[in-house]
C-alpha cells in the first residue's frame, strides 16, 4: 500500500501512549532511536541499528521493540512495493535499448538479464529465447550458464511445463554457492521441495560464514528471493543486514574503457516481500502484550492489506476501531482501511458506504478525503466522483493543510496513467522548500513523482530523486544507472548528469 501523510511524530507519541511504561527504562533507548529515524523515512538505518538490540532488551522492552520493527518494515515493505513496478519498467526499457546495439563491443550478458526482466513482468515466452541464446553463446563462464539454466527452468515452469522444468533443473551441475542459491530460489518459487530450498538455502549461507567471506552479492540475491518465497523473514532480514545491495549484480567489461553494470528485475519485489512478512511477524509478536494489542493492530491492518488478506485486514482494522477516544487522523485511517478491505473481501455494499460516510464528514476536513481517496485506489474501485470532489477542494487550497490530498490525488491519476494530472498533484504534496529530501517529504511520493517524471520523459527530474533516495535506500542504485543509460540514448547525448 501507498505510505500515508499522516504525520510520523504523532506515530511515535501515540505508540508511546499506548505502551504505557513499556517503553521507560533507560534500557529502552534503542527503540526510542530507532523511533527518531522513523520520524526521519530513515527506516533501513533505523533497522540496522534496532534489530541486532533486540537480544540485549529486557522482557519488558520486548513488545515495545517489536512494535517499532514492524512499523519500520512495514513502511519498507510499502516503499518497496511502490517501486518495483517503476524499476521493472526502468530495466526492460534499458535492456532492450542496450540488446538492440549491434558491433564489436556489443554485450553479452543483456541477453540474460533481460531474460530475467521479461521474467518479472510474466513474459515468459521471450525470456525462453533470449536465455537459450544466453547459453548458447561462447565464451560464457559455466557458473554463469549455469544460472540461466535455472531462470530458463523457472520460465519453463511459469509456462505450465513441470517436467522440462525439472529435467532442466536437474541438469544445473555448478556447485558455485550462486549457482546453488538459485536453484534453491527457482525450487521455492515453484513452491516444490520447499524443505530441500529452505536447507540449501541455508547450507549456502553457513558455507559463506565458514569460510569468513560474508554473503557475496550474487549469492544474496538468489538467497533473498528464495526466503521471500518461503516465508522466512528472519532469514531474509538477516541477508538485508549483510547486503545493502549497492553495486552491481555484475559488471560486464567491453573492450578498455567501456563497461556495463547490471541488475536484478526481481531485487526490489523480494526486498519488499520480506519487509512485508517481518512486518506481520513483528507487529504479531507485539500483539500479544496487551499495552499495545490496539497500537499493534493498527499497523497489522495495513500490513495485512499490504500481502492481500482483505479478511485479516478488516479483523485488525475493526479491532483499532473499536477502541474508545481514538485520535482522529488514526481513526480515520483505520476507516479506510476497513473500507479498502471490505471493498476486497466483496462486502462493496459496506465500503460504499463507508466512503459515503467518510465524504459527508469531509466538508472541512481534507485529511479525511484524502483518506478516502487513497483507500478508494487501494481496493482497486471506481473512484471518479471522489476524485473529482477532492480536486475541487483541492483547485482552491493552498499551504501544508492540503498536502496530503493533493498527494492522494497524485495517486489517483498515476494508478490511471494520466501522468500530466498526476505531476501537477504529487508536486503540490511535495514540500518545495525541501525538494526531495526524505526527511520532510513521503518517500513513497517521491517515487510515484521519479515514476510520473520518467514516463514524462524527464529524467533528470526522476534522476535527482532517485539519486537523493538512495542515499538512504542503496538499492535505488539500480534504477539510477539504467535510467542514466535511457537519457543517454533518448537525449542523444552523453546522459553526463553527475549522480555518483
Amino acid at each position: 500500500m501507498m505510505a500515508r501523510l499522516i504525520p510520523f511524530l504523532r506515530n511515535t507519541l501515540l505508540a508511546l501512549m499506548l505502551a504505557g511504561s513499556a517503553w521507560a527504562g533507560a534500557e529502552d533507548e534503542p527503540v526510542a532511536h530507532a523511533l527518531k529515524l522513523y520520524e526521519k523515512h530513515h527506516y533501513e538505518e533505523a533497522l540496522r541499528y534496532l534489530r541486532p538490540q533486540l537480544a540485549t532488551l529486557n522482557a519488558g522492552s520486548q513488545a515495545g521493540a517489536r512494535l517499532a520493527l514492524g512499523m519500520l518494515c512495514l513502511r519498507n515493505a510499502e516503499l518497496y512495493q511502490a517501486l518495483q513496478g517503476s524499476a521493472n519498467d526502468i530495466a526492460l526499457d534499458y535492456l532492450k535499448k542496450l540488446a538492440a546495439q549491434k558491433g564489436r563491443q556489443s554485450s553479452v550478458y543483456v541477453n540474460y538479464f533481460l531474460a530475467q526482466a521479461l521474467l518479472a513482468e510474466g513474459k515468459d515466452a521471450d525470456a525462453i529465447k533470449y536465455l537459450q541464446r544466453f547459453i548458447a553463446q561462447p565464451g560464457v563462464a559455466p557458473g554463469d550458464k549455469a544460472q540461466a539454466s535455472v531462470a530458463l527452468g523457472t520460465a519453463y515452469w511459469h509456462q505450465h511445463q513441470a517436467s522440462r522444468a525439472q529435467a532442466t533443473w536437474s541438469g544445473v551441475t555448478g556447485t558455485q554457492p550462486e549457482v546453488r542459491a538459485a536453484l534453491a530460489a527457482a525450487r521455492a518459487e515453484a513452491g516444490q521441495q520447499t524443505q530441500q530450498a529452505a536447507a540449501a538455502a541455508d547450507a549456502v549461507v553457513a558455507e559463506l560464514k565458514k569460510q569468513n567471506k560474508g554473503i557475496n552479492a550474487r549469492s544474496a540475491r538468489y538467497l533473498l528471493r528464495a526466503y521471500a518465497r518461503l516465508d522466512m523473514a528472519d532469514k531474509g532480514l538477516d541477508v538485508l543486514a549483510e547486503q545493502e545491495f549497492r553495486g552491481a549484480a555484475y559488471v560486464e567489461t567491453l573492450g578498455q574503457s567501456k563497461t556495463l553494470s547490471f541488475y536484478d528485475a526481481d531485487l526490489l519485489g523480494s526486498m519488499g516481500q520480506v519487509y512485508a512478512d517481518a512486518a506481520t511477524q513483528a507487529l504479531e509478536q507485539a500483539a500479544r502484550d496487551s499495552r499495545l494489542a490496539a497500537m499493534s493492530a493498527y499497523y497489522l491492518a495495513d500490513a495485512y492489506l499490504l500481502q492481500g488478506n482483505a479478511a485479516q485486514a478488516l479483523r485488525q482494522s475493526e479491532l483499532f476501531l473499536a477502541q474508545p477516544k481514538l485520535p482522529a487522523a488514526y481513526r480515520d485511517h483505520a476507516r479506510g482501511v476497513q473500507a479498502a478491505a471490505q471493498y476486497r473481501a466483496g462486502k462493496r455494499q459496506e465500503a460504499q458506504a463507508q466512503w459515503r460516510d467518510m465524504a459527508e464528514q469531509a466538508a472541512s476536513r481534507p485529511e479525511l478525503l484524502a483518506e478516502l481517496l487513497q483507500s478508494c485506489v487501494q481496493a482497486g474501485a471506481d473512484c471518479a466522483a471522489h476524485a473529482q470532489r477532492a480536486a475541487t477542494v483541492a483547485e482552491s487550497a493552498e499551504g501544508k493543510k492540503f498536502f496530503a490530498l493533493n498527494a492522494a490525488l497524485g495517486r489517483y491519476f498515476l494508478a490511471r496513467k494520466d501522468y500530466a494530472k498526476a505531476v501537477q498533484y504529487l508536486e503540490a504534496g511535495r514540500d518545495k522548500a525541501n525538494k526531495n529530501k526524505i526527511e520532510i517529504n513521503d518517500p513513497v511520493l517521491l517515487a510515484g513523482l521519479a515514476q510520473v517524471y520518467y514516463r514524462s520523459k524527464q529524467f533528470s527530474e526522476s534522476l535527482e530523486i532517485y539519486f537523493e533516495m538512495s542515499k538512504q535506500y542503496p538499492a535505488l542504485r539500480q534504477m539510477q544507472d539504467a535510467l542514466q543509460g535511457i537519457y543517454a540514448v533518448e537525449q542523444q547525448s552523453a546522459g553526463d548528469v553527475k549522480i555518483f
